[in-house]
Formats: structure tokens, C-alpha cells, sequence
């Protein structure tokens, strides 16, 4: 008999490091409280002066990281709510859990789903597995192969995980405490980058170091285990998955017109066969570029919402059994699959290589490359240290700015590289690049 999911564990409101459930009065659940909790972080706040897909804009309309997850968040509380309208309906829900409950859920994890992203975007996370690729020796062969695998695939939602969880983000243990059912619906990959099954992508949900609360969440939440350090995925995720595919295949696009990279009128003809209706006169008589798009826009994303709920209904089964493969969209129904393809195809050609872009990001391997070379060199001579006076000059002042308590003398290099990770991940790009171009002597 397949092992089946069910809604009571899945949307668990217990809190990671307390136990504690409750799924609160008046209307303010500890799922609202999860949202609460990640947009007053400072993390989250960060993402303002973080990369979407052009670093460093001078363009103000342009995404960062933070607009971009705000808008996720809108898209994935629209999605919970309708899908927890629809399983209510169905009698799928637990008595305890009313479908706003659901919607807070994936708006908190849709809200949080790039605050683990290193500074520059995906050429961050680059830099950052090069870097431990091309290591000396000496700064590897300590190692396991399990955390080598943690570094050379190093990955931003791993990151995010362990920001969430780690007690250096709160004062107790399970750092932020926010509830499992959240948490699960956050890790879009439920694994190790050892036990990846798709080790190929370079994806994976945990560091070694922290894989023991995925666990837990796991448990909590009762993933279905599918490897000894795999998960099957909790249904949820793919309402944020859904709700990030669909702002960012579409508003990259947008921000290509904002930047005069990409001709409204190709972005229209992307739209326009999605719209089965009629447009007004008063669209074909708007001469603002600006409002035809937010009028085109609002007219897609209300069929797409449609389409994927019903998808997700429709496969509840696969989804409680841990059997579903690949994407909502691919199941949607109506055009919308091939519209996003397209625009995540175009948007890869067209925008995310164009030139001035790739320029920057060159620039961001020298910055990062400079940051890393600095700051693990520090935790390499602090793990070799007996006291605090073995330090040379340098590393102890490094280890000053990144925190003396977070690198303990003698610490494991493993656990020293993750907290000079926790350091540089949490930059923004223009300090990443003021403090590279400082350590470095202004040569960047």
C-alpha cells in the first residue's frame, strides 16, 4: 500500500524549537505570525540591495530581490487561499485549519523563499562553489565528502534553511521558530547535496549541519522519506514554486522593457494569446507603456491562479503520496504553460545575457573571490589556533568584524566555512563590492 501524507500533520502549527501548537485566535494564526517574524527580520530587509536579475540597478522600478519576494508572497497567498477553499469544500482540511490558515502558510514561505541568496544573485552562489572547487589542499582535506558536497554545490536555499532555523537568527534554539507546516513548505528540495536525486542540479535544502532539523521538520510534517537523507517534498511547495515561476518569467521581462533592453510590443505578443476576452478601447487608446503592462498583467496572472489551483486539486492524490514529478504549470491547463516557457526561454537569450549584466557579474567572481580568499584564510588559521594569541594580526581582526563568538579557536574548518558563509551571503551587493574593493586595496 503507498504511504500517504495527510493534511493534519503537513500543516502542523507546532513551532520548530518549542513544540508548541496553536493555531491562535481572532484571526491572527502562528502561520501569520511566521510571516510577522521573516518581514521584520533583517534578513529579509537586506534583500533591498540585492540582485533579482540585474545587479546593482540604477533603474529605482527595477525588481531587487525584496520586490520580487513580496511579490511572490501576493501570488502564494492567492494560491493557498483558493486551494484551501477548494480542499475545504472537499472535506480535506482538518477541523482546526480554515483555508486562511493555508494561505498564510505559502505567503510566509513564499515571502522567505530567497532569503538565503547570496549577494549578485546566482553568479554569487558561482563564485562561491568555484571558490572551494579551486581550494588549496589544505583547506579541504579535513573535510568529509558529504561537506565538500555542501561547499562546491553550495546553494542559497540551503542558506535560507539554516538562516531560519540557527540560533544566531533568535535567542533560542531553532533560530526564527517558525511553525513546521511553514518551514516544510519553504524547502523546495527536501535533501542533502549528498543525497540529492538529482545531484546533476546542484540543488539540495540542507547543509550537513543543519540536516538533522530538516529532519525534524520532516517528521513533524511526516514527509515521506525516500532516501536516507531525502525527503519527498510537502504539497505545499509547489504553490510557491508556482508563485515564483510565474513573477519571474513574466516580470523579468517587464523590468527588460523598463530598461529599454526588451520592445513592449514583444511582451505583448507574448500576452496577448492568454486573454481570451476582448481588450477595451481604453487599452488601444493608453499611449503609457506602464499601465498596458499592469493591465495585461493583472488579466494573465488572474487565469493563471485559476489554472493552478485546479491543477493542484486535481493531483491532491500524487500529492499526498509523494508521487508528483515536475512543475504545476506543466499540468495547468489553457496556454499558460507554454506562455511562461517561452518567457523564461526568452528572458535567458534575451536579458539575463545581456552585456552590461554579464559585465557585473564578472565583476562579482573578482568580489567574491577576494571576500572568500580573505575571510577563509581566517577561519584556516583560527581552527589552528590554541589561543587567541596564535591568531596572526589580520585573521584576528577579521574575525572581529565577522563576530569572535561565532568563530570559536579551533572550531571545525566545516563550521568556520559555514559561518564565513552566513557573513558573506548576508551582504548586499554594493557593500559586497565596497568591502571587496577595501580588503583589496580599491584593485576591483
Amino acid at each position: 500500500m503507498t504511504a500517504m501524507m495527510n493534511w493534519q500533520k503537513l500543516l502542523s502549527p507546532a513551532r520548530l524549537g518549542t513544540r508548541h501548537s496553536s493555531v491562535g485566535a481572532f484571526g491572527r494564526s502562528d502561520f501569520h505570525k511566521d510571516y510577522d517574524r521573516i518581514i521584520f527580520s533583517a534578513a529579509f530587509r537586506r534583500l533591498q540591495r540585492k540582485t533579482q536579475v540585474h545587479p546593482l540597478p540604477e533603474n529605482d522600478n527595477v525588481h531587487t530581490r525584496l520586490t520580487h519576494s513580496l511579490e511572490v508572497s501576493c501570488i502564494g497567498r492567492s494560491l493557498g487561499l483558493m486551494v484551501g477553499h477548494r480542499l475545504h469544500e472537499k472535506g480535506s482540511l482538518p477541523a482546526s485549519i480554515e483555508p486562511d490558515h493555508m494561505a498564510a502558510i505559502v505567503q510566509a514561505a513564499a515571502l522567505s523563499h530567497d532569503i538565503g541568496n547570496p549577494p549578485f544573485g546566482h553568479a554569487g552562489e558561482y563564485a562561491i562553489r568555484q571558490w572551494f572547487e579551486d581550494a588549496a589542499p589544505e583547506y579541504i582535506s579535513s573535510l568529509s565528502p558529504e561537506q565538500f558536497a555542501d561547499l562546491t554545490t553550495y546553494e542559497g536555499n540551503a542558506q535560507g534553511f539554516r538562516l531560519l532555523t540557527n540560533k544566531r537568527t533568535g535567542l533560542y534554539d531553532g533560530g526564527m521558530r517558525l511553525t513546521y507546516a511553514t518551514l516544510a513548505s519553504f524547502i523546495k528540495y527536501p535533501w542533502s547535496a549528498a543525497g540529492s536525486p538529482f545531484p546533476h542540479k546542484k540543488k539540495f535544502g540542507a547543509f550537513q549541519k543543519e540536516f538533522a532539523l530538516l529532519e525534524e521538520v520532516a517528521e513533524a510534517t511526516g514527509l515521506i522519506r525516500t532516501h536516507a537523507q531525502a525527503f519527498c517534498r510537502h504539497p505545499l511547495v509547489y504553490l510557491v514554486e508556482a508563485a515564483d515561476d510565474v513573477c519571474y518569467a513574466l516580470i523579468d521581462i517587464e523590468d527588460g522593457v523598463e530598461l529599454e533592453l526588451v520592445d513592449f510590443t514583444v511582451l505583448e505578443n507574448m500576452l496577448l494569446p492568454c486573454i481570451s476576452e476582448e481588450l477595451p478601447a481604453e487599452y488601444h487608446r493608453e499611449t503609457n507603456i506602464s499601465r498596458k503592462i499592469s493591465f495585461l498583467r493583472g488579466k494573465i496572472i488572474t487565469g493563471l491562479l485559476d489554472a493552478l489551483v485546479d491543477a493542484f486539486v486535481t493531483n491532491e492524490e500524487a500529492l499526498l503520496a509523494g508521487e508528483w514529478k515536475g512543475e504545476l504549470l506543466a499540468s495547468a491547463t489553457g496556454p499558460y504553460n507554454e506562455l511562461i516557457t517561452t518567457a523564461k526561454s526568452f528572458s535567458e537569450k534575451q536579458i539575463i545575457l545581456n552585456r552590461r549584466k554579464v559585465q557585473i557579474e564578472v565583476g562579482a567572481f573578482a568580489h567574491l573571490e577576494t571576500l572568500l580568499d580573505t575571510f577563509c584564510r581566517t577561519a584556516f588559521d583560527v581552527h589552528h589556533a590554541t589561543s587567541d594569541a596564535d591568531i596572526p594580526y589580520r585573521a584576528g581582526r577579521v574575525r572581529e568584524l565577522i563576530g569572535t563568538d561565532a568563530m570559536p579557536i579551533g572550531a571545525s574548518l566545516y563550521d568556520l566555512y559555514l559561518v564565513i558563509l552566513d557573513y558573506v551571503s548576508g551582504m548586499t551587493d554594493d557593500f559586497a563590492a565596497r568591502l571587496a574593493r577595501d580588503i583589496g586595496g580599491g584593485q576591483h
